[in-house]
């Protein structure tokens, strides 16, 4: 093995630079080089490289995002032709036969569910392959935690603590979304280490009428304040989620967004307390990794690197119960959610008073 690939694609999170930093040392020690893929499946299919190196990559895991840039549109087995924009084909064979065309036997690809599930269709079609799981969300099955969610639950918590203190001055309700997709974790997780006193999750259907007694409820006590945490994909009971738009080439084509727009405007209605709403939104994504999310990057980077040097390809490193584990890729992609009854902050949070919108 002379030569390996690298690519970070899907949404970015922070972690990432410590993962290609441990890969290039690591790589540039046992005599390999790495060609990093830039922009996603993007300049995978469209064949844009960099070559990089140990002196390139020594400061990059302070950084937040990819110093390799990352899409989350580009499909390389639903692509644009050549010919027609609008018509998509299967282009993993070309960009295969790019990355072999610089003597590139080998990948590693650091992604969500998305990113991951084409991996693997690139390695069934002959480019071996190791994923490392990323996302924010923490919804994938193959670790737990995934690379960035640490960073985002404490960009989320200390942005609700911030908002806490101008609720407070207004005696005002703040209805704050947060991301997650169909996974309440980082809701949850957030929510709960900023003393929110509503979380409301994807996984748990919530009345309106609940919700806006125990916003009443806590209003009328000597709190002047009360915050409600909502997850960008819950959903009030009987209806469907708030989707504001759909994007038809994106892995994940529905994104979710506006319902803490709704909620607060109902429960201004409803409780005669003013309400506000405010969108983290890509907030939470940003800055320099936490120091739990650049040593778990470097871990599950250190990993790969080293079944890739004992030829052991197609396989998925994650982190579970704190040891390192591999697993095939999966065929089927199905989101890790909330065991709503059996999780422990959930527990203590609803015996602590915190309303989850169901009781």
């Amino acid at each position: 093995m002379k030569k390996i690939a690298i690519m970070t694609a899907g949404g970015d999170c922070a972690g990432l630079n410590s993962v290609i930093k441990t890969v290039v040392l690591s790589a540039e020690k046992n005599g390999i080089t790495v060609v990093g893929v830039l922009d996603g499946y993007k300049g995978f299919i469209e064949k844009k490289y960099t070559v990089l190196t140990g002196k390139m990559v020594e400061n990059i895991d302070s950084i937040g995002g990819t110093i390799l840039g990352s899409s989350n549109k580009e499909c390389p087995f639903h692509y644009p032709s050549k010919e027609d924009k609008n018509v998509y084909i299967d282009r993993t064979d070309e960009g295969i036969e790019g990355l072999r065309a610089l003597g590139v036997d080998s990948m590693i690809v650091i992604g969500g569910d998305g990113t991951l599930d084409s991996a693997r269709v690139i390695h069934e079609h002959g480019l071996n392959c190791i994923g490392i799981p990323k996302t924010i969300d923490n919804d994938m099955s193959a670790s737990d935690p995934t690379i960035g969610f640490d960073t985002a639950v404490e960009a989320a918590t200390e942005c609700i603590e911030r908002v806490r203190t101008t609720a407070y001055s207004h005696r005002r309700v703040m209805v704050v979304e947060t991301m997650g997709r169909t996974s309440g974790y980082l809701t949850l997780y957030a929510g709960f280490a900023s003393s929110a006193d509503v979380i409301l999750l994807p996984e748990i259907e919530y009345n309106l009428d609940i919700v806006a007694n125990k916003v009443k409820s806590v209003m009328e006590s000597e709190k002047r304040c009360c915050i409600v945490v909502v997850s960008e994909a819950a959903k009030e009971k009987g209806k469907a989620e708030v989707i504001k738009k759909i994007v038809e080439d994106s892995f994940e084509q529905k994104r979710y967004g506006g319902v803490s727009e709704r909620l607060a405007e109902s429960l201004e209605k409803m409780t005669g307390y003013e309400a506000r709403n405010v969108v983290l939104g890509h907030i939470q994504r940003g800055g320099a990794p936490s120091v739990s999310d650049s040593i778990l990057a470097s871990r599950l980077g250190g990993f790969a690197m080293s079944l890739l040097l004992k030829n052991e390809f197609g396989k998925i490193v994650g982190i579970k119960n704190g040891n390192l584990e591999k697993m095939d890729f999966p065929k089927d992609r199905v989101p890790r959610l909330l065991n709503v009854k059996e999780n422990d902050i959930i527990v203590t949070a609803r015996n602590m008073g915190v309303c989850f919108g169901d009781m």
